[in-house]
């Protein structure tokens, strides 16, 4: 079974909630990182996930944007450096991303120290 990562389609969508998408568009898009700018269907999906009531979809939208700013989500990929006790006991390294734009990661299992990683997480005795 594959994943579809389709956008919607806005052809379904009546005249008043375009307008709504539309208006949260106005209200936000110079609040968002640049990476969020790309995702065509940001705004119609926080819309659908309010039922297209604009003060509802505007506050989830931003809390949203808060945490990805806090989280550093648009960097994650390329400024994550794992902890030591990760790359010593987890060989592991990503490769690209696939066609979608997904990270693909090769993990060495065979030299795989399953003891170093149990022993990271103290018993509770």
């Amino acid at each position: 079974m594959t994943l579809s990562h389709k956008r919607p389609s806005l052809e379904n969508v009546s005249e008043d909630e375009k307008k709504v998408v539309e208006e949260l568009r106005r209200r936000t898009f110079y609040d968002l990182t640049p990476k969020m700018r790309e995702d065509e269907s940001l705004f119609h999906r926080f819309c659908q996930a309010r039922d297209f009531d604009l003060n509802e979809a505007e506050n989830m939208l931003r809390k949203h944007i808060t945490w990805v700013k806090k989280m550093k989500l648009d960097t994650f990929l390329t400024d994550f450096k794992p902890p030591d006790v990760l790359a010593k006991y987890f060989p592991y390294e990503f490769l690209c991303n696939d066609k979608e734009g997904r990270p693909v990661m090769y993990v060495d299992f065979g030299n795989l120290d399953w003891k170093g990683l149990w022993n990271l997480w103290p018993s509770k005795g």
